[in-house]
């Protein structure tokens, strides 16, 4: 029996036009409506989903930065959040201190390190030219990925309690679900821990490569209503 889903945002729920299909919408109330529960993952700011909860409320939970911090829309508070620590943050900086950085507080991306202050940081963000340099971060410890946007490499970086699949888990926890009733919907490298921990995953057309090589699951692409494909099919 399936209780909950969680879909990608980005590249998976909405469209090139970042739009949320209607007939899409109308499949995510019907199964909110038989007490199923919709999360959405994201590597952004939980405000920028949350947006789209305006007119046509369809969220029970925002697992957002990567996991990073994770809103309970029903309560509108945080359920739970994992900073990146001080001693992460120093040595990330001095590794990475010609590279153009954005540092991510529960609500806001900042640029510049002067209006840091003493912010909580959840996600990092660094503009890098290959994938090698991602090594540098071997020896912290921190969990990472790489997200491909408009011809660039962005090397992003979270603590190392933080994935989109402890997300997950952590709304499992709270909405005693099990792992084997989760369906999951994704297409980004940073969703590999989701992908790879439950059964029930199935990735976008359009996914990365990494992910493509872990699973055989495939839906349509988010331009083919990929993820409406997939919650069609829940009865």
């Amino acid at each position: 029996m399936i209780k909950m889903v969680v879909s990608s945002f980005y590249n998976t729920l909405i469209d090139k036009e970042e739009a949320i299909p209607t007939s899409t919408m109308l499949e995510i109330e019907r199964l909110r409506s038989k007490g199923i529960i919709f999360a959405v993952c994201t590597n952004r700011l939980y405000q920028e989903v949350l947006d789209y909860n305006r007119d046509f409320p369809f969220l029970d939970y925002i697992i957002s930065l990567n996991g990073g911090y994770i809103y309970d829309v029903g309560k509108g508070k945080c359920l739970s959040k994992n900073k990146i620590t001080s001693s992460s943050l120093s040595k990330i900086k001095k590794l990475f201190e010609e590279y153009p950085i954005t540092y991510y507080t529960e609500n806001q991306a900042i640029t510049k390190e002067t209006e840091l202050g003493d912010k909580n940081i959840y996600k990092i963000e660094i503009e890098i030219q290959t994938e090698e340099e991602k090594e540098k971060l071997q020896k912290l410890n921190v969990e990472s990925s790489i997200l491909y946007y408009q011809d660039k490499k962005i090397l992003e970086i979270t603590s190392n309690k933080s994935s989109m699949f402890s997300g997950v888990d952590q709304v499992a926890l709270k909405t005693g679900s099990n792992l084997k009733d989760i369906i999951g919907i994704c297409a980004n490298e940073s969703d590999y821990s989701l992908v790879k921990n439950i059964a029930r995953s199935y990735i976008m057309k359009n996914s990365c490569d990494k992910l493509k090589k872990i699973t055989k699951k495939i839906t349509t692409s988010n331009e083919e209503k990929g993820v409406e494909n997939i919650l069609k099919r829940i009865k």
